[in-house]
């Protein structure tokens, strides 16, 4: 680090709380530098910081004219809200942030002191997996059921029809405890380790045997599938796109895969992923035209008891939204993992976390965007009761594919803490951690790998 550090104790290396300084002419061309930041007697002013290894991101929330100061010196004045990004900083290097605006009546002011991460994730081990003995396979997801053991398929390189995924489990060592030739392509695993796995039929799945419990393939013959959700009373909820043009699918199956109801409305355009509720029922998230969000509830019979949206003009879902993975906390929120296309000028790839309460509505939306990066989620899961550990790639330029595999640290309340970016490009799919300390993890990439990851050391 280039100032004086302060070690504190979590996950990876905290930030060490003291002012450094940075080079003013890489910052921003049409800043005005070396003008002194006034002294007031402030209000707070909401604002939402990012750090990353060379920027930080700025989210403003209020229609104000804002002052950004970075270690005492004013690097840029914005006249509404919106997010900014400040450029070329140093990696593991403290800098001192500092917003002002004046509401007409007080002066507010948000102040952080943040450290810009360093990439300094090694891989400390690795070995091969036993996949099929052919070389032909390679890994499409991961899910971790409860107790330790990973759910996870594979697929023959270059032929991706249905009947080529296959479906296994494996103990914290690879060792294959089951494999299963159903004519899956994804699957989801509940918090009491129900498994449901789907094409364009859906499959419940016994964890303990990889047996065929039932299945169900939806009546409307031109519904198109996208996710289901084994609950806790034996059935399934299944949503997807409609029959007709504009409307969402969405069947509710009871404990012997019997159809409770069965429906499609143009509430929605259609529902992406599906996740069960502390109290039964089910929430689902999808789009109403190209730039809102919609959170829909159905209780246990499928009947609709609530719905939440969140709009943006910068969003384009009709080009590409997509949910790959949810988990809830004991809180009973509901979070989703996604990605689909951001507007800044052009259309790139921005990864996205999106917070349902107990209730059904939509809190909080958290981006990671970078208009010179695509970024893909991967996985998420919970790390202590008020934290997620995040997994996401970023892709520098779509032909060079430089690939970066970030772990992020974040709480539950959409504030981010850390972000670490590995030295190598590992095609890392998903990470769990091996200690208590969060240091290290096991990693699964593409190529049929476990990697041990130290994210301590050089």
């Amino acid at each position: 680090m280039k100032t004086r550090p302060v070690i504190t104790s979590f996950l990876f290396v905290a930030a060490a709380l003291v002012t450094a300084g940075c080079s003013k002419d890489t910052i921003w061309e049409e800043a005005t530098y070396g003008q002194e930041e006034p002294s007031y007697s402030y209000g707070e002013l909401p604002a939402m910081v990012q750090p990353h290894t060379d920027r930080v991101d700025i989210t403003l929330f209020k229609d104000l004219t804002h002052y950004i100061y970075l270690d005492g010196v004013l690097v840029k004045t914005l006249a509404k809200k919106k997010k900014v990004t400040l450029r070329a900083l140093t990696p593991d290097t403290e800098y001192h942030l500092s917003i002002t605006a004046f509401d007409g009546v007080k002066v507010l002011k948000r102040e952080t002191t943040f450290t810009t991460p360093k990439s300094y994730a090694t891989v400390i081990g690795w070995r091969e997996m036993d996949l099929y003995g052919n070389n032909e396979e390679e890994i499409s997801y991961v899910r971790q059921l409860p107790g330790g053991d990973f759910l996870d398929f594979t697929h023959r390189y270059y032929y991706y029809s249905d009947e080529d995924y296959r479906l296994r489990r494996t103990d914290a060592d690879g060792r294959v405890k089951w494999r299963s030739n159903i004519a899956a392509t994804e699957a989801s695993v509940s918090e009491e380790g129900n498994v449901a796995a789907w094409s364009q039929t859906v499959y419940k799945v016994n964890p303990e045997t990889g047996d065929v419990l039932y299945r169900y393939t939806p009546k409307q013959k031109e519904a198109f599938i996208t996710a289901a959700y084994a609950c806790k009373d034996g059935g399934m909820a299944i949503v997807g796109r409609g029959e007709t043009p504009g409307t969402y699918y969405f069947a509710r199956l009871d404990a012997d895969g019997r159809l409770i109801s069965e429906e499609s409305s143009d509430l929605v355009d259609r529902l992406d992923i599906v996740h069960e509720t502390a109290d039964g029922q089910v929430v689902a998230l999808g789009r109403k035209g190209d730039e809102t969000l919609v959170a829909v509830t159905f209780d246990a019979q499928g009947k609709v008891v609530g719905t939440s949206s969140d709009q943006s003009e910068d969003r384009d879902f009709g080009y590409d939204l997509d949910f790959i993975q949810s988990v809830r906390d004991n809180l009973g929120n509901t979070y989703f993992l996604g990605h689909y296309e951001m507007y800044a000028g052009v259309y790139y790839p921005c990864s996205m976390i999106v917070k349902v309460d107990a209730q059904g509505q939509i809190e909080w939306i958290h981006t990671m965007h970078d208009k010179n990066t695509e970024y893909y989620p991967t996985h998420f899961y919970f790390i202590d009761d008020d934290k997620l550990c995040v997994l996401y790639t970023g892709d520098i330029g779509y032909y060079t594919r430089n690939s970066k595999t970030h772990v992020a640290l974040m709480t539950t309340g959409n504030e981010w803490l850390q972000d670490v970016t590995f030295n190598d490009d590992y095609a890392a799919l998903y990470a769990w951690p091996v200690n208590d300390a969060f240091t290290q993890f096991i990693f699964f990439d593409h190529y049929g790998r476990i990697l041990y990851i130290d994210t301590e050391g050089e």
